[in-house]
């Protein structure tokens, strides 16, 4: 069984339901190793802005990037973007996010080009917004959205956040990983 979140309608058993989702979500998390994100509608809320000598400038939310910050010795970030990485490099670096794939569209061509990273699947997150994440989504031992992510994405994965992409959804990403590293079975 798929859980979408803590929060996500339970099928069957309302009760019974939700806490077998929550605690796969949460065994989930605690295998997790490297966490790979997109960056437009994730870590930004897609939108880019062009400045007067054409420059392309976009938004980081701060809370994502203190998430990151506190779950960064404990795990690996990377990035896998389809757009060029010139906008988005210097947010990356500032928060030591290591492994960076950018001009990326076909996502899973993407991961592969971290294959030497020897991470299995299935500790690996990834968290996507638009259909070109699905199969990438659908490989990874956690799979994550934004709340305003793409009907095919919400559908795909095993937490959407309460956030949209660019305002807090890759901070709850990092809470839920915290937690379950924290976690009685953990600490």
């Amino acid at each position: 069984m798929r859980a979408r979140s803590p929060r996500a309608p339970a099928r069957g058993s309302a009760r019974a339901g939700r806490g077998r989702q929550a605690q796969e979500l949460i065994r989930r998390a605690a295998r997790i190793r490297l966490v790979l994100l997109d960056v437009d509608g994730v870590l930004t809320d897609g939108r880019i802005w062009y400045g007067p000598e054409g420059e392309a400038l976009k938004a980081f939310d701060v809370k994502d990037g203190h998430g990151i910050v506190l779950l960064r010795d404990r795990v690996e970030f990377g990035v896998i973007s389809g757009r060029p990485g010139a906008a988005s490099r210097k947010r990356l670096e500032e928060l030591r996010v290591k492994h960076l794939v950018f001009g990326e569209r076909d996502k899973l061509a993407g991961y592969g080009q971290l294959a030497h990273l020897g991470v299995p699947d299935d500790q690996v997150a990834y968290m996507g917004d638009d259909v070109n994440d699905v199969p990438l989504l659908a490989r990874v031992g956690l799979s994550a959205c934004p709340a305003d992510a793409r009907p095919e994405v919400l559908a795909a994965v095993h937490f959407v956040a309460r956030a949209p992409g660019g305002r807090g959804a890759v901070r709850e990403l990092c809470d839920l990983l915290l937690a379950a590293k924290d976690g009685p079975q953990h600490g």
